[in-house]
């Protein structure tokens, strides 16, 4: 028992030098800023592109709370393309890079690169990535938009126990991305799809659990007004962490491969 604990308080130590505290809190806060930014650039390429957002709609209902379901279904059906929408546009994108921004930087630190790079370079390169990973979801949202697809997709997440499945391999598709793609360096895909099974598993624990726990728990009588926000604080603070762990095992598993 002493050697596992031993070994735990290494690891945990491991990842806290190369995952500062603080990093969790300040991702959990660009997340906050970039959620309708994220939202309003995908509306704008779906309409461009003509992308029935029905499918993308109904997976918010049933994931969602209906409180905040709402108000992003909202800003996926206002896809009116004018000079307002190419103005926030222009704003989104940037305030999206800079959540990229953020784990970029840490992805230096836990992959040790001492990059020597201009501020014009570290913005070009964040604008990059920023644009690739948008591109790639619009591209994955219109491939399950055609009809047979979206047909095959509603009829599987009718059912409980493959709706489990089809969540969880989604948010493994997503996570895999970032932690390929971001990292100025490049990863193997075996280990990015590791990082991303275990935090996309973590992932489903947080958001069944806290389904759980929020049909008992009573925050209004503690925070008032307030509850909302502190919850959102919450579970965004968690899922930031959850989403740093799976980067680490990735940074784990490319370094042994490079061993």
């Amino acid at each position: 028992m002493i050697a596992f604990y031993e070994r735990c308080v290494k690891i945990y130590d491991d990842y806290r030098a190369v995952v500062p505290p603080y990093a969790a809190a300040a991702l959990s806060f660009y997340l906050l800023l970039i959620l309708i930014p994220a939202f309003s650039l995908i509306a704008v390429g779906t309409s461009l592109l003509n992308i029935d957002m029905g499918l993308i709609e109904s997976l918010i209902q049933r994931i969602v709370m209906p409180t905040y379901s709402q108000m992003l279904i909202d800003i996926l059906e206002s896809r009116s393309m004018n000079t307002v929408a190419l103005i926030t546009m222009i704003i989104s994108i940037y305030t999206v890079s800079r959540g990229i921004g953020n784990i970029y930087e840490i992805s230096k630190n836990m992959y040790h690169q001492h990059i020597e790079e201009t501020i014009v370079g570290y913005y070009i390169y964040t604008f990059k990535v920023t644009i690739f990973l948008l591109l790639l979801f619009i591209g994955i949202i219109a491939i399950l938009a055609l009809g047979p697809l979206a047909y095959i997709f509603n009829f599987l997440y009718s059912y409980f126990g493959i709706r489990h499945i089809v969540l969880y391999f989604l948010m493994v598709f997503c996570l895999m991305s970032i932690y390929l793609i971001v990292p100025r360096i490049r990863i193997h895909y075996g280990d990015a799809f590791q990082g991303a099974l275990v935090a996309s598993a973590l992932m489903l624990v947080l958001y069944y659990g806290l389904n759980i726990y929020f049909r008992f728990a009573d925050f209004q009588s503690v925070y008032g007004p307030l509850a909302s926000i502190v919850v959102i604080l919450f579970v965004f603070d968690w899922a930031a962490e959850i989403f740093y762990i799976g980067m680490y095992i990735t940074n784990i598993l490319h370094l042994r491969r490079e061993k």
